[in-house]
């Protein structure tokens, strides 16, 4: 190899045809011989999808949990509370599909849902004592002792 080197700062014209072709087989040679580290890089995939997670219902077989989320922004509350940006279930008309409620799990936090299912004997627990009273959209709540709406699972009011 020093002698490569050594020829290559020398002019190629000072060699003779038969020098040559030694020096091209030796150079053939030795790269035939050599390879040079392969380096393959790639760039990560990211892939995401709207989380779908299924619990057991004892009045269903089984239920799924609304997939369609919504990110509610941070703000400050009246009373000055912060309340932390969070996703959330789309509204519908039910409590059966959302993360808080009793047999699922909120997919983002892995936080067990606690609150009664609509009609369920639990949601008869909520605002004991209170009268309850039913929105124009069929949300029902009673007055807390600040005079502040507190919604409840839906129970039959009749």
């Amino acid at each position: 190899m020093v002698a490569l080197v050594a020829m290559s700062t020398t002019s190629f014209a000072q060699f003779s045809a038969s020098d040559l072709k030694i020096i091209e087989e030796v150079v053939n040679d030795y790269c035939s011989s050599y390879s040079l580290p392969s380096v393959s890089y790639s760039l990560p995939s990211v892939s995401y999808s709207t989380p779908i997670v299924t619990s057991s219902v004892p009045e269903l077989s089984q239920s799924t949990i609304n997939a369609l989320t919504t990110t509610v922004n941070s703000y400050t509350r009246n009373d000055g509370t912060f309340v932390q940006s969070h996703v959330r279930t789309m509204p519908n008309d039910t409590n059966w599909d959302n993360f808080s409620t009793q047999g699922n799990t909120n997919p983002f936090t892995g936080t067990i849902g606690h609150r009664a299912k609509d009609y369920s004997s639990d949601a008869l627990n909520y605002g004991k004592g209170h009268t309850i009273h039913q929105g124009a959209k069929g949300g029902q709540y009673y007055y807390n002792s600040n005079g502040n709406k507190t919604y409840v699972p839906k129970r039959n009011l009749w």
